[in-house]
């Protein structure tokens, strides 16, 4: 495991921008996802402070005294650093087709469907980042199970 320090003064408020500073900075080698900085995408999901969430949207804790601690996400394999293995991820969520499909497809590229904040709020967690919650349920439900 490697520690780092970053002057937090340095910085942009989000795990994100820290991440970005130690590579472009300390260690060129350190290895992470990222893509939008918006949350929409969870190309950057990790566990931070043990849980799983989006380092582009979560701020980094100012207490000093305490030490932010950043893993890939869990029950995954790791490719390198924080970069886990999302090719059984990809080939799931193709199989389930997670995405509206028209009834006539003559129509199609004709109109925009603009989507409400309400609408995109009903779809809850980002998949990537809903997928490594899924596994971590499954492990702990699985240990329990055994224990019994």
């Amino acid at each position: 495991m490697q520690t780092y320090e970053v002057d937090l003064n340095k910085c942009g408020p989000m795990v994100l921008d820290a991440l970005i500073k130690i590579k472009n900075e300390v260690d060129s080698t350190l290895t992470f996802r990222r893509s939008c900085r918006e949350g929409i995408c969870g190309s950057c999901a990790m566990n931070i402070n043990g849980g799983n969430t989006l380092a582009c949207t979560r701020r980094i804790d100012t207490n000093l005294n305490k030490v932010s601690k950043i893993y890939p996400l869990p029950h995954m394999y790791v490719i390198k650093d924080l970069v886990p293995d999302l090719s059984n991820f990809y080939a799931q969520y193709k199989s389930i087709e997670p995405y509206l499909k028209k009834k006539d497809e003559s129509q199609e590229g004709k109109q925009q469907y603009l989507q409400s904040i309400e609408e995109r709020e009903k779809l809850g967690l980002n998949p990537g980042k809903a997928i490594a919650e899924i596994k971590k349920m499954m492990a702990t439900y699985k240990e329990k199970k055994a224990s019994v």
